[in-house]
């Protein structure tokens, strides 16, 4: 067990709260850029570090809205085999769902999942959190490097108006972005439960975040604001151009992956107290305390 707490530097509760928000929104952002890209989902292989150390399923494998919530599931039975049991039944109790239905019954029960094992979340190798980070800008960058539709910042803006203007066509829009997210969504859960499983016989205990921990993330930040992608958005959008124009032909998957490159940067001690501090808020409030530090 490894042990790198430095109390004399604690950072305030309110600098906690803002550094802990800080990575999230940038890592829930980016994994959101990449959720609505309209990319096939690639099954797990030796090529994608995720799914290569998730073993066969131990028991009946249920109806799951693609191979991504089967990964999830497998790597659950590792975890917890009578969490895995357990919606199993809820999978069954429910009956015949669509792909929608069952990813907010399975991610419901995720949350809870997630919430009583968040002491082990707490002390996961940042290596984890770094393949989560690698799987979300690889594909940002993919999606990029194909022209995606979606890695245009216009069409979000154009979403908005399709909402009351075009109802139907807004409806046909939201599914587009609703698969991909699945699969995302499913794959950094099946990271999670990887890094869980890992904590148990590799635990690292950790302090709270420093000051130090605010000064790596108040540089993270510089960095993005001065990448030559982002630079010239934000002075157009701060000298009050119309944001339509200004975010038309952006793309945001570029933008993404220039986030997630910069969140890598940050020192691995770092990393480790935000997660910690990610899990202690998980394990005292679930998920709601970080949606309402996330506006998206």
């Amino acid at each position: 067990m490894t042990f790198d707490a430095r109390k004399a530097n604690t950072a305030s509760a309110s600098g906690q709260q803002n550094a802990l928000f800080a990575l999230i929104t940038i890592v829930v952002v980016c994994g959101a850029f990449f959720a609505v890209l309209s990319l096939p989902h690639k099954a797990a292989s030796k090529d994608t570090p995720l799914g290569d150390r998730v073993s066969s399923v131990t028991i009946d494998m249920p109806n799951l809205p693609g191979e991504a919530a089967e990964a999830y599931f497998i790597a659950l039975g590792k975890v917890d085999p009578e969490a895995q049991m357990a919606l199993s039944g809820k999978i069954a109790k429910a009956g015949k769902l669509d792909d929608e239905a069952m990813t907010t019954l399975v991610m419901a029960h995720a949350e809870t999942v997630l919430r009583d094992h968040a002491s082990y979340l707490a002390q996961a190798d940042t290596k984890h959190l770094d393949d989560i980070l690698d799987m979300t800008r690889d594909r940002l960058r993919t999606a990029s490097r194909k022209r995606s539709k979606w890695c245009d910042a216009g069409r979000y803006s154009d979403l908005a108006d399709m909402e009351f203007k075009q109802p139907a066509d807004f409806e046909k829009s939201m599914a587009e972005f609703k698969a991909p997210l699945r699969d995302y969504s499913f794959d950094v859960m099946a990271g999670l439960m990887i890094a869980i499983e890992d904590a148990r016989e590799h635990p690292v205990t950790r302090g709270e975040l420093t000051r130090a921990d605010e000064a790596a993330l108040q540089g993270m930040v510089m960095s993005i604001m001065a990448d030559p992608d982002v630079l010239p958005l934000m002075v157009s959008l701060q000298s009050g151009a119309d944001a339509k124009k200004a975010l038309k032909g952006v793309n945001v998957c570029t933008l993404g992956a220039t986030a997630v490159t910069a969140a890598k940067t940050l020192p691995q001690e770092t990393k480790g107290r935000l997660l910690a501090e990610a899990a202690r808020q998980l394990e005292e409030n679930g998920a709601s305390a970080f949606r309402t530090g996330v506006g998206f």
